[in-house]
């Protein structure tokens, strides 16, 4: 079925060899025209709104046709019209602008031989105008299709419909650079529409493109033989086989264009030729079929060994001195996404596989993009990089778009499920609307793709990824995914502190006993690892209980005790080998002061008994809960909050530090009397002899130390490792070169400075200094 598919859609596609398409848009620079009107005089471009009330004074409720009548219903059409022959427009280059407007329209249109275009109306459309859809009729002989163009002008809203076959296409041709024009160009029995202007005034210029020349028949391509077998294919794709896999085989087809276009120049409205005609059948299909279809830049990027084919000199080589050798690497990405409607869609780089390409092989006889050679170095040999690239259109069905997306990692599927709730949302939020049957489905995806790589979980942490999901899943409603997702990849793992706020929210949405069961079993399956985490998802989910009052704190227990009976201890021994993989996780593992201020806070809101424990823990292990770095800080925290000062453990925790900062201020406090420092260096080689007895010398401050720079490299590590009273400069004179040492009073300036910040703790705690 996939190489079937991928062969028949090629040769389906590649008949379609006719250029042009029902409608062509695209813009220019545009050099400042003269535009008069009769009754007004010269406007001023960008439009500005006194005369834009002067044209409306001037012109003339705009009528449509129906049948031979003419009739003006502002039901049906409500906008502003001058007749072209009351308008004129001049300047050095606006003739040849409108050529390159005509010349665009016609290669977009698939038309050959001159045409002209003949000015036919100004309109004016004021907040609220628009026009029903409609037909143009022929109105000189020869017009074959209609081109409008935009002007500058504040406005917004206002968008053009043009329908043809089942097919739609939505542009907004209003431009920011005021010396940018949009325009558009439709065959005249194309259905069209003006949709509501929301602010502002749209100035219009309506021409008639007449045909001169037979070269060609006119009208949009009729592709329906194609149309009607394209639709059969994609609608066979996506049914799902009875008794087959729910997996299909092919998630993905990617049709690649003829024409090169750069990332730049990517877009529906640029294709040319057969590359247009391909997908303007293709979006027909797509649309009727159920499917997804984009245009994107698919790369195949490799690398590998190359082999020296002789010639070069002295270390320079030519790229025709190399052969590519064999592939070791590739990567294979889809991106740089465009839409039919014009819009550029974040879905990220999606990885592909070969058997995607339609036709099988599409890549087989292509040049590459960029070939590089690298010359063999040291022990490495001669290696290449190549890049293939080209346009091509994408297209699945929507029953695989999970899959897809699910394909690219959570960067592309969880903004994609983002976008599908807000669509709902907008929609009305209906439950059973297929929208969220469809966010329901790639909701389901991504947790059962959730990566298990400890790196990729914690990035999706730290990155807002996970919480992003979370809210996605309680904006849905989706109570099941998020049950689901608690239970499976949080608990096992995929957690970090940056999710809480999201998942207590998530996790509110649940039936109480529920929601407390899950708590349970994400920190008993996290506090090893994530013990800081813990603490804060604890303390949200009491402090959420007793802010809402719908239940009581102390149905945590179970999850409380298994935080206790999980907080770090005693290090265990590491050998270097493990030195990396604690650096990496530390940043979990370690306690911090907000952790035992989220602990204790938490607990004696569920059971005080735990608190006791926990209390006891910190005492039993300072090595890990430092004083000053950790108890000191959660202490001033607890203190500081009406709700837990008055705790045991708090007061427990404010006596403890308290007695610390009296102990410390006690202590005598006075600068060196001598030039004795410190002098507890760890490292016993003789040069670091040498330095400790220098430092406990009460008569020498400095010391020449004269020697290779190896020795005077170690000793000033020594200074920096051991803290000493030292202040290091080198002079460059004479060989070797000299360390010189000079005694500073930095322990007692940090005592200084520790003595404020501990009077300064000692108020903050409502304490008093010892006399």
């Amino acid at each position: 079925m996939s190489v079937q598919l991928t062969r028949s859609l090629a040769t389906l596609l590649g008949e379609v060899d006719r250029p042009g398409d029902f409608h062509a848009t695209g813009t220019v620079d545009m050099h400042p025209p003269r535009i008069q009107v009769e009754g007004v005089g010269t406007l001023s471009l960008p439009l500005l709104a006194t005369q834009a009330e002067a044209l409306v004074a001037q012109a003339e409720q705009a009528p449509y046709g129906r049948g031979t009548e003419t009739l003006v219903d502002t039901g049906v059409r409500r906008t502003w019209q001058i007749d072209g022959a009351r308008v004129s427009i001049s300047g050095k280059a606006w003739a040849q602008d409108l050529d390159a407007m005509v010349d665009q329209a016609k290669f977009g249109l698939g038309v050959n031989g001159t045409v002209a275009a003949e000015l036919y109306k100004l309109l004016v459309y004021d907040t609220g105008s628009f026009f029903i859809s409609h037909r143009d009729s022929e109105k000189a002989p020869g017009m074959f299709a209609t081109l409008v163009v935009v002007l500058p002008s504040e406005h917004r809203g206002g968008e053009l419909l043009i329908r043809h076959r089942g097919r739609e296409v939505r542009l907004d041709l209003r431009r920011d650079e005021p010396s940018e024009v949009a325009f558009a160009a439709f065959y005249a029995d194309c259905l069209h529409e003006v949709l509501p202007v929301v602010s502002g005034y749209r100035l219009a210029l309506i021409y008639n493109l007449v045909r001169t020349g037979q070269d060609q028949p006119l009208g949009p391509p009729d592709y329906d033989r194609e149309h009607q077998w394209a639709v059969k294919l994609l609608q066979a794709w996506g049914a799902p086989a009875a008794g087959k896999s729910a997996e299909p085989p092919l998630t993905k087809l990617i049709y690649p264009l003829e024409h090169a276009y750069t990332p730049a120049e990517i877009g529906f409205d640029r294709l040319k030729g057969a590359d247009a005609a391909a997908a303007g059948l293709l979006i027909g299909a797509a649309r009727e079929a159920d499917c997804d279809l984009y245009l994107a830049l698919v790369s195949l990027e490799e690398s590998g060994w190359a082999e020296h084919t002789g010639g070069g000199y002295w270390g320079r080589h030519d790229e025709e001195d190399f052969e590519v050798g064999e592939v070791n690497e590739s990567r294979q990405i889809v991106d740089t996404w465009r839409h039919p409607d014009g819009s550029h869609p974040n879905l990220g780089p999606l990885p592909f596989e070969l058997e995607e390409l339609s036709p099988p092989g599409a890549f087989d006889d292509l040049e590459p993009d960029e070939l590089e050679f690298q010359e063999a170095t040291g022990n490495e040999g001669a290696s290449f990089d190549r890049l293939y690239q080209r346009a091509a259109l994408v297209v699945w069905p929507r029953t695989h778009r999970a899959v897809v997306l699910s394909q690219g990692g959570l960067e592309v599927s969880v903004p994609f499920l983002g976008e599908l709730v807000r669509q709902w949302q907008e929609a009305g939020a209906d439950p059973e609307a297929p929208l969220r049957a469809e966010a329901h489905v790639l909701a389901e995806r991504i947790r059962n793709d959730w990566p298990e790589a400890d790196w990729v979980r914690r990035q999706a942490s730290a990155d807002g990824t996970t919480a992003a999901y979370l809210r996605h899943l309680t904006a849905l409603g989706d109570l099941a995914e998020i049950d689901a997702f608690a239970v499976g990849p949080i608990a096992a793992g995929a957690f970090g502190q940056t999710d809480n706020p999201a998942l207590v929210e998530a996790l509110a949405a649940l039936a109480p006993e529920r929601a407390q069961r899950l708590i349970h079993d994400i920190i008993a399956g996290n506090a090893k690892a994530h013990p800081v985490a813990c603490a804060d998802l604890l303390a949200r989910a009491a402090n959420r209980i007793i802010e809402t009052g719908t239940g009581s704190a102390k149905t945590l227990r179970r999850a409380a005790d298994a935080l206790v009976h999980a907080l770090p201890g005693r290090r265990a021994t590491r050998s270097p080998a493990d030195a990396y993989r604690y650096f990496a996780e530390s940043t979990g593992t370690e306690p911090t002061d907000a952790m035992v201020a989220d602990l204790l806070s938490a607990l004696e809101h569920i059971a005080p008994d735990l608190a006791r424990r926990a209390f006891e823990h910190l005492l039993k292990h300072p090595e890990r809960y430092d004083i000053d770095r950790v108890l000191l800080p959660a202490a001033l925290t607890l203190h500081a909050a009406e709700t837990t000062r008055e705790r045991p453990s708090a007061q427990a925790l404010r006596g403890l530090a308290l007695a610390h900062l009296r102990r410390r201020i006690v202590e005598p406090l006075e600068p060196p009397a001598d030039w004795r420092r410190p002098a507890q260096v760890t490292c016993t080689c003789a040069n670091c002899q040498e330095l400790s007895r220098f430092l406990a010398d009460p008569t020498r401050p400095e010391w020449a130390f004269r020697a290779a720079q190896r020795h005077r490299d170690h000793i000033a590590a020594t200074v920096r490792t051991d803290d000493c009273d030292l202040d290091l400069v080198t002079e460059r004179r004479g060989n070797p070169h000299t360390l010189r040492c000079t005694k500073n009073q930095a322990s007692y300036l940090g005592r200084v400075v520790q003595r404020e910040g501990d009077l300064a703790y000692l108020a903050q705690l409502g304490g008093v200094p010892e006399t």
